[in-house]
């Protein structure tokens, strides 16, 4: 027992969010390294992501673990929930996407005995917020390179035309949702055989039908009332690993026009799928995406993310700039699938879910010596 190393690990396992697939990934690798982890739920999961019975089985016996006195603790959640509920070495994982964080946010990160981020971006921006610059480590996500991978099945989309470029994003203003569709309204006609996917996620059929609406509304300020080559792909029930990867495989070009991002795993899944990627010159997926595996949307500006706090600034994309990558990438096929292929080789070389696991459990067994 001594030399056994003991995790409570609070958060989320299985919503369909990058926080509960991030921890799914850790925690596992860390299981198979031996080390004994306790699950402590910060709040109940309604909402589940589809997992194997045997994965579910043994992620769900983890809340049973029993822990000795000395143990670490492991926060993996968004920091304005971090509390300290014992007397162990408290280690917080968390990420933000803007230029700050919020104030409560700083005080809480100051909590811990210990912050992880996933990005140098974040390590700069929660410096600048007031955390103490000696608790913070890099400590970078993952991805699953055999799960997401080329040449697999591709999903059936109805309505789906020869070429498509697709987005995996949450509907709502940071994903760039109103800029990527009325971008791409405004550089392909109808009548060329060209679609943008969009799969996302609901809570209610209402609230699918406000996100149509949504679409059409800006269709319609882009000068367009025909909609037919926008796909919205939106579901109440959660999709499992697998059609996410046979969604990946069904696509020609991955974009995300995002304002801003902790860490980007749609982005780095796509790589991983060996599919070109257009997104956004700023924020934490410049640690392992640049001009020489995808294409930078350039950014015009910076505005508040929120009115009531100034301070928070996110990107302004530049549209003008999506459109002509948009086009490029369609036109320029041969070039963009070599850098497709740089891409795909920058993950599974550097950024694997075993290599990123790896790399935090040998700071865990410091902490613990």
């Amino acid at each position: 027992m001594e030399n056994e190393l003991f995790i409570n690990n609070i958060g989320t396992m299985f919503e369909p969010t990058g926080y509960a697939k991030a921890n799914r990934h850790i925690i596992s690798e860390w299981i198979q390294h031996g080390v004994r982890v306790r699950y402590t739920p910060i709040h109940h999961e309604v909402v589940r992501v589809p997992l194997g019975n045997e994965q579910e089985s043994l992620l769900n016996s983890l809340i049973h673990t029993p822990l000795p006195g000395r143990h670490l603790s492991f926060f993996h959640y968004p920091a304005a929930y971090f509390t300290r509920r014992d007397h162990s070495y408290y280690i917080g994982m968390t990420m933000y996407e803007c230029s700050r964080i919020p104030f409560t946010w700083s005080k809480r990160c100051n909590m811990m005995d210990e912050l992880w981020v996933p990005s140098e971006f974040n390590r700069v921006s929660f410096i600048k917020s007031g955390v103490l610059p000696y608790k913070i480590r890099v400590m970078p996500y993952g991805v699953d390179t055999s799960m997401f991978a080329p040449g697999k099945a591709p999903l059936s989309i109805p309505r789906q035309r020869s070429y498509t470029f697709l987005s995996v994003c949450s509907f709502d203003e940071r994903k760039g949702i109103d800029t990527l569709v009325s971008a791409f309204l405004e550089e392909f006609t109808a009548s060329e055989d060209i679609c943008l996917v969009i799969k996302t996620r609901a809570s209610t059929e209402d609230e699918i039908a406000r996100q149509q609406a949504y679409i059409d509304q800006i269709a319609l300020s882009s000068g367009n009332k025909d909609t037919t080559s926008v796909i919205l792909v939106s579901s109440i029930q959660s999709w499992t690993e697998e059609e996410l990867a046979a969604l990946y495989n069904s696509a020609n070009c991955y974009v995300l026009p995002t304002r801003g991002e902790g860490w980007n795993l749609t982005v780095m899944e796509a790589m991983a799928t060996g599919l070109p990627v257009i997104t956004t010159n700023w924020s934490a997926h410049l640690d392992f995406l640049n001009d020489t595996n995808g294409y930078m949307i350039s950014v015009q500006g910076f505005v508040p993310s929120n009115p009531s706090n100034p301070r928070l600034m996110w990107a302004v994309p530049s549209k003008n700039h999506l459109k002509q990558l948009m086009r490029y990438v369609y036109t320029h096929p041969s070039e963009t699938a070599m850098k497709a292929h740089v891409g795909r080789q920058t993950v599974t070389e550097r950024y694997s879910w075993k290599r990123s696991a790896a790399n935090m459990l040998h700071r865990l067994r410091e902490i613990s010596r």
